[in-house]
């Protein structure tokens, strides 16, 4: 007999205590006047690279902001008022899919700190407790992002490490859809995992491990106890050649990324057979579910963005929106992670939800997520209005 489709209008049970390993960061956000790539075709930039960086008006950038990919694409920023920096060239270590040797440019219409990383997206959307790296107490960033937490309501545990706090540089075309993150790491890529022990052992129901490197993430998602374990990462998960994804995954339930970051694995379908279910977003084309169903067939779900009335404010923060709130739905709507099935009405029901959080996240320019009600009376409009 086939299961009854399941309506949101059915009781939500507790998802239970959460806890997240993750980066918090400082994201210093650029937001442009157009597309950063300078084009009005093809799908908006969301890339994530690693950055390398010099301060100061003297040098090649003058007073703007040139960024310059290992291909010779560049995209020069025209710097709004009182711009604390950085100025001049940053030089980008992966590729943002333009031509090689083309020239973009852009002028920003204003800036702002902010906090970011996705440690700390996945703590305040699920209401849980983050555990992430911050630097020594005398370093600037390290307490720019705890004040930023704090201001944030996320609770946790910070480890130290003798790193400055890792930051970001997010540009973003706002409306326009695109956005690039430049990071400048060594903070959480400095974490042992003799640090994380203590926190391993300590029950929780949901386990998230997002955007650390593949060799913590795999001993992290081994930590006993949990009912769901979930690995969110960033594109340096995928490239990774010293520690491949796949010697990572082995205990994870659910694993959420974008279609870019999805691409760039190259060992994709094996990781893909050893998950309980393998969504990937892709912006305003929607987002595909890969599962199999209780009957031991392979499942796939796709579903189109939740439709808006107007154009996005910023795209920030949308995966990890869509990520948090697909795994809030499944448990509310009774999957259970040890059966390795999931049903198609279930993980349907969940991706909707989770497309409606995503859009309305959209509509922040600031860090926050937008609570259950919201989420609930989108649903029941049908629209982002």
């Amino acid at each position: 007999m086939g299961r009854r489709p399941i309506h949101e209008s059915e009781v939500r049970v507790m998802i239970g205590r959460v806890r997240v390993f993750g980066p918090a960061y400082l994201d210093r956000v650029l937001r442009a006047d157009g597309r950063l790539l300078g084009t009005s075709s093809g799908p908006p930039l969301d890339q994530s690279v690693e950055g390398r960086i010099g301060f100061g008006a003297d040098g090649e950038g003058g007073d703007g902001l040139r960024l310059v990919d290992p291909v010779g694409a560049t995209i020069t920023i025209g710097l709004p008022d009182e711009w604390p920096g950085p100025r001049g060239v940053v030089a980008l270590e992966g590729p943002i899919g333009a031509e090689p040797g083309s020239r973009s440019h852009v002028q920003a219409r204003d800036w702002s700190d902010d906090l970011g990383g996705m440690g700390a997206g996945f703590a305040a959307a699920l209401g849980g407790e983050l555990v992430s790296a911050l630097g020594p107490e005398d370093d600037p960033n390290s307490r720019a992002v705890a004040g930023l937490l704090v201001r944030e309501g996320v609770q946790g545990r910070r480890v130290r490490v003798d790193r400055p706090a890792d930051w970001t540089l997010l540009v973003s075309s706002g409306e326009h859809g695109d956005k690039l993150a430049v990071g400048f790491r060594g903070c959480h890529a400095a974490l042992e995992i003799s640090a994380l022990r203590p926190f391993l052992g300590e029950a929780c129901g949901v386990l998230v491990a997002a955007g650390l490197p593949n060799r913590l993430s795999a001993d992290i998602l081994k930590a006993p106890g949990p009912s769901l374990r979930v690995f969110a990462p960033a594109m340096r998960n995928m490239i990774d050649r010293d520690f491949p994804l796949r010697g990572a995954i082995g205990p994870v339930d659910l694993l959420c990324c974008n279609r870019g970051e999805w691409e760039a694995l190259e060992d994709r379908e094996e990781v893909a057979a050893r998950l309980s279910i393998l969504v990937v977003t892709d912006g305003a084309a929607g987002a595909k579910a890969r599962f199999t169903d209780p009957y031991g067939e392979a499942r796939s779900v796709a579903i189109p963005s939740f439709p808006r009335a107007r154009p996005p404010r910023d795209t920030n923060r949308a995966g990890e929106a869509f990520a948090a709130f697909l795994i809030a739905a499944l448990l509310d709507l009774g999957w259970d992670p040890g059966s390795c099935t999931a049903a198609v009405d279930l993980v349907r029901a969940a991706m909707l939800r989770a497309s409606a959080a995503s859009a309305l996240v959209l509509d922040r320019t600031a860090f926050g997520f937008p609570t259950a009600a919201e989420v609930d009376a989108a649903m029941a409009r049908g629209l982002v209005d």
